[in-house]
């Protein structure tokens, strides 16, 4: 649209061109707002950094009009200077951010002897924390730019305007640097950068600034969470050593279950993916998943053998058999043989003679003494024994003398493992506690499973499982993985108190039958088997004199009976 200001063309002519550049510069400057606003509006919305440096790349290049241009962010130990992204239009080089990773060596910014590196263009400015502009930077004196006359040679490129400022927080700590070289004009040749492009990439540095302010906020922060998730079992550690060794061993399986799934290419898992955020909160069940035992009594959760309390009292027992020994003997000194018969015959065994009783005691207590170390399973025989070794006992001169006392008898009676049903019952609530103590936490919306998933891992796709009895509709992935990692370091470890190690073949045996039975997930069990998993753990954890040949498809005809 053209105006008429004046009777004279050339007036006219020259305002109207004045009017177009100011419109333009209005449109440009209006673009310019809306383009930052919407990276403003990105940094508390888009939780992806590469998304939000490449706008802010674009938008860099967009209004300076600059054929390149890089992103540096600088390293964990504040030594380095990494490419975040690099850009060169007239060459069709794009790399980082959206475009895969860049793969150039990071820029030290410190010398061999420590100090920093000031010669170069971009150490110079994170260290100063000004910003440096040429017009031509291969006329600068100041700075060591032989870095840069090699990779143009190598490009057949010539850098020369160059604009570089420091990615600076609200703390005024550099954080990276961008840099822009070439600016172009309208005819499409190197110019220089202005004062406007120079306030231009401070609004956009500090817009970046942010972004990686709270990309460290925020791994900071889950960096914080994962380190007092891993305290807390170091805690159960101090009640425990063994808890927390497994606890270390079923994370650490988890996480290689996990992770072997997201590079899996075929079979049942091969389009199956976990986010970078479903890794880290299933990381996080898998170390939380006994964290309830923090509650359950150490005398329970240590209980090696039957008769453990604060001690074995199988040593109580020894000594009262000791005692009981040497009532006899002074019962056969002082009383005469058909005395000695009616007191004694009915009392220990109707079978043996005078001269059998020591040595049928000292063969009952070896036999109690392996009875206390628990096992797979006690034959009602054996508790019948001890039934008959409770009933025994003599009354002398007002004092009774017995072998074992109900409590002892009750302990070793039992056919399975160590613990009475009152003490499984107690070792077994540490599932609810978990769980109660986990919902009650607010955790990142990423991570608000972590909870359900630490707290189901004693569940079984039968429905029989505890506390909650859940199905196999209602138990995801991830807690079908910690199940199976918690069952396989259970069967394999060799540092329980309460039972003794079992071999490899052994353990994925038992493992087999459970996939049978429906308590293990089956794809899950191939998987373990078919991946090398299970071999993986075993050379990382187990003793290596319980890792054994392992007979795949003979495991798999447990619970695929067509194969």
């Amino acid at each position: 649209m053209k105006y008429e200001f004046s009777e004279n063309m050339a007036i006219n002519t020259m305002l109207n061109q004045v009017i177009s550049s100011i419109t333009e510069l209005a449109e440009n400057q209006v673009t310019h707002i809306s383009n930052l606003t919407k990276i403003g509006q990105s940094l508390s919305s888009e939780t992806d950094l590469n998304k939000i440096f490449d706008m802010i790349l674009e938008e860099a290049i967009h209004f300076t009009n600059a054929d390149g241009a890089t992103i540096y962010v600088v390293s964990e130990d504040g030594r380095k200077l990494a490419f975040e992204i690099v850009y060169t239009g007239s060459l069709g080089l794009r790399m980082g951010g959206s475009h895969g990773t860049v793969n150039w060596p990071a820029i030290d910014l410190y010398d061999a002897e420590g100090k920093p590196r000031l010669n170069h263009i971009v150490t110079s400015v994170y260290h100063t924390k000004q910003c440096v502009c040429f017009e031509d930077v291969y006329e600068t004196k100041e700075y060591d730019i032989s870095g840069t006359i090699k990779t143009d040679k190598a490009n057949n490129y010539r850098c020369k305007s160059m604009l570089t400022i420091p990615l600076k927080n609200h703390e005024d700590e550099v954080l990276g640097v961008i840099q822009v070289i070439n600016a172009m004009d309208k005819e499409g040749q190197i110019s220089s950068f202005s004062e406007e492009h120079q306030t231009m990439l401070y609004s956009l540095a500090s817009q970046a600034a942010i972004a990686l302010s709270n990309r460290k906020l925020i791994a900071g922060l889950e960096n914080l969470l994962m380190e007092f998730i891993k305290a807390i079992g170091s805690a159960i550690g101090k009640k425990s050593k063994y808890t927390f060794d497994h606890i270390d061993r079923v994370a650490n399986m988890t996480d290689m279950i996990a992770a072997r799934i997201n590079e899996c290419k075929e079979g049942k898992f091969a389009d199956f993916r976990f986010s970078d955020n479903e890794l880290k909160e299933l990381s996080m069940a898998g170390w939380l998943h006994d964290v309830g035992k923090i509650t359950t009594p150490e005398a329970i959760m240590d209980k090696s053998v039957k008769l453990e309390k604060i001690v074995d009292r199988i040593q109580i027992v020894e000594q009262r058999f000791e005692t009981f020994k040497l009532l006899l003997m002074h019962l056969m000194h002082i009383l005469s043989p058909q005395e000695f018969d009616i007191l004694i015959k009915g009392r220990i065994s109707e079978d043996l003679d005078k001269d059998s009783y020591l040595e049928f005691l000292d063969k009952e207590l070896e036999f109690l003494k392996l009875v206390n170390f628990g096992g797979e399973f006690l034959p009602d025989a054996d508790v019948q024994r001890i039934e008959r070794l409770a009933g025994i006992g003599i009354e002398h001169e007002g004092k009774h003398y017995f072998l074992i006392d109900e409590n002892e008898k009750k302990n070793l009676q039992i056919q399975r493992g160590t613990f009475l049903p009152e003490e499984m019952s107690i070792m077994s609530a540490h599932v609810s506690v978990t769980w109660d103590m986990l919902s009650q936490l607010t955790f990142p919306k990423k991570f608000k499973d972590v909870a359900f998933y630490a707290a189901t891992h004693h569940e079984k796709l039968n429905g029989k499982g505890y506390p909650r009895g859940l199905g196999a509709e209602e138990l995801p992935l991830q807690s079908r993985i910690i199940a199976i990692a918690d069952i396989l370091e259970a069967l394999t470890s060799a540092d329980r108190p309460y039972k003794k190690p079992k071999t490899l073949s052994e353990s994925l045996k038992i493992m087999a039958f459970m996939v049978k039975d429906s308590h293990l997930d089956a794809d899950l069990m191939d998987f373990l088997l078919d991946s090398g998993l299970y071999l993986d753990f075993a050379n990382r954890f187990m003793n290596k004199d319980y890792i054994d040949q392992v007979n795949i498809q003979m495991l798999k005809s447990f619970y695929h009976p067509a194969q």
